[in-house]
């Protein structure tokens, strides 16, 4: 089996299926600001309640006529 050949550029890229792939580095040190912290189990609770409530309506005023 012959032995794998590892090649390195001078540029710090490495070749791939033709393709040069760069290393990206931040600027900073600085830590990646955390995402907003997901709606609270009421909140969603609340808007489902009150949605169910309008879709209960409309049937019921549909289902009248």
């Amino acid at each position: 089996m012959p032995a794998t050949k590892h090649w390195a550029r001078r540029d710090g890229g490495v070749p791939y299926a033709g393709a040069v792939v760069e290393t990206i580095r931040p600027e900073s040190t600085d830590p990646i600001p955390l995402r907003q912290s997901p709606q609270r189990i009421g909140t969603i609770m609340v808007r489902f309640v009150g949605l169910l409530l309008v879709a209960i309506a409309a049937l019921v005023l549909l289902w009248i006529r």
